[in-house]
């Protein structure tokens, strides 16, 4: 397991926040473009922000095949 995992790990097991935007990607373009397919990183989660439909921001998880979308909802409140 790589390092980055590992202490992601750790910081959810310590109730710590996880920041997906410690490398900024804009679309699945720009992860293509920096060498990241799906295949090669099945169960990744990324920040994409402007990657969603309409150019908005959203997570990219990899099912091993294909980059997929998932939407960012409503604010917290």
């Amino acid at each position: 397991m790589g390092k980055q995992i590992v202490r992601g790990l750790e910081k959810l097991r310590n109730g710590e926040q996880l920041n997906l935007k410690a490398r900024a990607f804009t679309n699945v373009a720009s992860l293509t473009a920096a060498g990241l397919s799906p295949a090669k990183n099945p169960g990744a989660l990324i920040y994409l922000s402007t990657g969603g439909t309409g150019g908005v921001p959203c997570l990219a998880i990899s099912d091993g095949t294909n980059w997929k979308q998932v939407a960012i909802g409503a604010n917290a409140i």
